[in-house]
Parts: structure tokens; C-alpha cells; sequence
């Protein structure tokens, strides 16, 4: 643990989702004085607070009061808490220090961190890098912006021999000393602009995941990456288009790693994942994993076993020659994309929800590929004047009624591709919510 901890002995806590609730525990451990605000009404944080019952807090709930955020030195807030808004904006003239839980519980933390994140393709890597480790026997810790806080290994007391987390744009945008020893940018594409005011406003709060290495540490980036600006660790590349001196790269099918004077090769059909956006994600993870010594045999028995994860290019079903995919984790365009370019023959695709901005335009160059788009949600008008004029396009009120105008339009040998390109927020809770009802659906045909 640091000595310049700097925590006031008042802290206000903004947002109790999982990374509200464990920065409380936290601070109310270290003996602080913690005031909890939240725009749902006490009723609507039951869960949050059965997790809370016994440790000393102030609530406020059901809004947030001006007077708060003007009263405490140190904010903590969710990563759903866009850390520009106006209320934040006054506490920072005021002269509060406005981080996340990312930063706080990076204050209490010595272990290497090895921090993962791009638009698409940080939980699958997350979640394999932390399978890599494992059948290598380190002891590791694997959570961030999926599963567990990681303000949640602080109050465990574990000591892991590294932490690998999944840290999100949001998250970046409250660090302050963060630094990771391994950095790892997948990928930038559009993404969050109903959010952040332009697409160079959200590539600036990736970067940041870079801003705090030295050159003791080590930065991974794609190599079709040109945006990162000055990075001061040692900067290692993956690719799947060219060939690379030293990094990570795809050759006549194998997944390739070069340092200094070795090499080191396993076939790519080893792995189950489809896709040439996953054998990106194959690719940083490998490379990761001989920067720290993991060795050939639990890297491919690892890559054998490793089946992906759910609501991510995820076979449901095949019914009457008919293949159902749900990608329910394609909030973006990019996403869509990246599905639509791993799947074979035609394909109906079912897309919509709520629009993030930004535009639906690259798909065009896939329109050969799509027999037909079934629409819904909210942003349903707009796909439809994008993509409308270059594939048949039906518009359909709910998702049931979107797969069976699929199901009814599909052909043997075709595959119908769930791939949203939107969240999930207009019609479902969460992205899984959306997939499971979708698979539900299919399995019901």
C-alpha cells in the first residue's frame, strides 16, 4: 500500500452499482466518514444495500444534492456517472478530487497489473489471458469492468502474483495515478458517442490507459493503431494483416510471437473462436503471455480449451439447415461488423436497440453478405435510412417478432445473425438480458 494515499477522512461515493458498494466497504473500512448518493429511490437499491448492512454510511437517495458534491474533498463515482457533467464540473472548481473505483483501489495495490481495453473484445481477452494464467499455476486476480471490482481484491486480503483487468473508457476518464505494468489497446472504432461529444473525445480516454507507464512497463497495440500519441513504455505491436519484426502476427495460419531472437508458433485452428477480430484477441494474448514466461504447452492446451464466452458469436441452434448466432455483445458497429465478416453464405441480420451515435455506414461494404436486415428499437428509422437503400430491410415492434420474420426469410444454408450494433437500454436491462431472451426465442422455434 502507498504511503501518499492522500483519502480525506469525508468521502462522498457517487452511484451504488458493484463499484459503489465495494468502494464503500473500502473506505468505510479505513475508518472514513462515506455519504452515498443515488439517483434510484431506496426501494430500487435493496440489493446494494442488504450488501451494505452493518457498515457505518450516509444515504441520499432518489437524486443528487448540489450541496454534496460541494461539501467533500474526494468523490468517488460510478462509471455510468459521465464525469463531465455539470454538478462535477462546480465540485472540481470548488477543488474536490473526482476519481473511480478503479483509482481508488489501485491506490492499495503493489502487484503487477496487466489492464486490457479497446472497443471490442476486452472481456473475451480478459477472460482468456486469465485462463492462460491459471494453467500456467500463477496466482491471479481477474475482474475490473467484468465480474469482480477490483476494489474486491483490496478487501479480500489475497495476495495474487498479478491482477489482469478489464478497465472501460468510462473508467479511464477518473484515473490518476493508475498505471498498469502491461497496457493492452485491442482496437478503436466508434463507440459511446451519445456520450462523449466526438470520436477524438473517447479516443483520448482510451489513451489514457498509457499515461501514467514509464519505460519499465510494457505497452501492447494493435498495429493498425496510428492514434496513440506519445506512449513512454516499451511498446510491442500485434496484427493480423502484416508481419512484424518483433510482436504478434498471423501467418499462413499460425498465430505467431516474436522476441528478440525467438519465435514461437501454434496453429490458429486450434482455437474454436471464428473470426478474424478474435484472432486478434488471440494474438494479444499470446504475446502477453511470453512477456511473462508462460510456456508453450499451457498456451495450447489453454487455446484448445477456451470456447469464448456467451451473448459473443454464440451458435444457439441450427434448425432446418438454418444457423442462429447470437451476438447480443455487439453494442457497436464495429462489432456487427467484425460478425458479419466471420460468417459464411448469407446472412439475415436482426439489429437495433437504442443508438450510441455515430454511423451504421460500415456495414455497406458487407451489404452483399446480407440477405436481409430485420430491425427494431429505437433506433430503427436511423438504420433504416443508412442501410435501408443497400440490403431488404423489414421493421419488426419486438424481438420475437424479429426472429420469426427472419426465421421466415431464411433458406437452408443461410444464417441468421443477432448483432444489435445498438445497447440494449430502450427494450432490455442489460446486453445479456437482450441475448438470453433472444436464445429463448430460437430455442422455441
Amino acid at each position: 500500500m502507498r504511503d501518499d494515499l492522500n483519502i480525506p477522512d469525508r468521502v462522498l461515493v457517487a452511484g451504488l452499482g458493484a463499484s459503489g458498494v465495494a468502494a464503500v466497504k473500502l473506505l468505510a473500512r479505513q475508518g472514513k466518514k462515506v455519504t452515498v448518493t443515488d439517483m434510484k429511490q431506496e426501494g430500487e437499491l435493496s440489493g446494494a444495500l442488504a450488501e451494505l448492512e452493518g457498515i457505518p454510511f450516509a444515504g441520499r437517495f432518489g437524486g443528487h444534492l448540489r450541496e454534496d458534491f460541494l461539501d467533500h474533498e474526494l468523490i468517488v463515482i460510478s462509471p455510468g456517472i459521465a464525469s463531465d457533467q455539470p454538478i462535477l464540473r462546480e465540485a472540481r472548481q470548488n477543488g474536490a478530487r473526482i476519481i473511480g473505483e478503479i483509482e481508488l483501489a489501485s491506490l492499495f495495490i503493489e502487484e503487477p497489473i496487466i489492464a486490457i481495453t479497446g472497443t471490442n473484445g476486452k472481456t473475451t481477452t480478459t477472460t482468456l489471458l486469465g485462463r492462460l494464467f491459471d494453467a500456467a499455476s500463477r496466482n491471479v486476480f481477474v475482474g475490473g469492468n467484468i465480474g469482480e471490482p477490483l476494489v474486491n481484491y483490496v478487501l479480500s486480503g489475497r495476495k495474487a502474483d498479478v491482477l489482469i483487468v478489464e478497465i472501460s473508457s468510462f473508467q479511464l476518464e477518473t484515473i490518476e495515478t493508475f498505471r498498469p505494468a502491461t497496457a493492452i489497446l485491442l482496437n478503436i472504432t466508434e463507440d459511446h458517442l451519445d456520450r462523449y461529444p466526438t470520436f477524438a473525445d473517447y479516443i483520448a480516454a482510451k489513451m489514457r490507459i498509457f499515461e501514467n507507464q514509464t519505460r519499465h512497463d510494457e505497452a501492447l497495440v494493435s498495429a493498425e493503431i496510428t492514434t496513440t500519441g506519445a506512449v513512454r513504455a516499451r511498446r510491442f505491436a500485434f496484427s493480423t494483416r502484416s508481419l512484424l519484426e518483433e510482436g504478434a502476427f498471423l501467418r499462413e495460419g499460425l498465430l505467431c510471437v516474436r522476441l528478440a531472437d525467438k519465435e514461437f508458433s501454434y496453429r490458429r485452428d486450434l482455437s474454436p473462436l471464428v473470426g478474424i477480430h478474435n484472432s486478434e484477441n488471440l494474438l494479444s494474448a499470446l504475446l502477453t503471455a511470453h512477456l511473462y514466461g508462460i510456456d508453450g504447452e499451457a498456451i495450447e492446451k489453454t487455446i484448445r480449451d477456451f470456447r469464448g464466452l456467451a451473448h459473443r458469436v454464440e451458435l444457439v441452434r441450427e434448425t432446418r439447415g438454418v444457423k442462429f448466432y447470437n451476438d447480443s455483445k455487439a453494442t457497436n458497429v464495429d462489432a456487427t461488423r467484425k460478425a458479419l465478416e466471420s460468417m459464411d453464405g448469407k446472412v439475415i441480420l436482426i439489429a437495433g436497440g437504442k443508438d450510441k451515435g455515430g454511423s451504421y455506414g460500415s456495414i455497406v461494404p458487407l451489404a452483399d453478405r446480407i440477405k436481409a436486415l430485420v430491425i427494431i428499437g429505437e433506433a430503427r428509422k436511423k438504420i433504416e435510412a443508412e442501410l435501408g437503400p443497400y440490403v431488404p430491410t423489414y421493421g419488426e415492434e419486438d424481438l420475437e417478432g424479429a426472429v420469426e420474420r427472419a426465421q421466415s426469410v431464411a433458406r437452408k444454408g443461410d444464417t441468421v445473425l443477432f448483432s444489435p450494433m445498438c445497447s440494449s437500454f430502450d427494450m432490455f436491462e442489460n446486453y445479456k438480458m437482450r441475448g438470453n431472451a433472444f436464445r429463448h426465442i430460437v430455442e422455441a422455434l
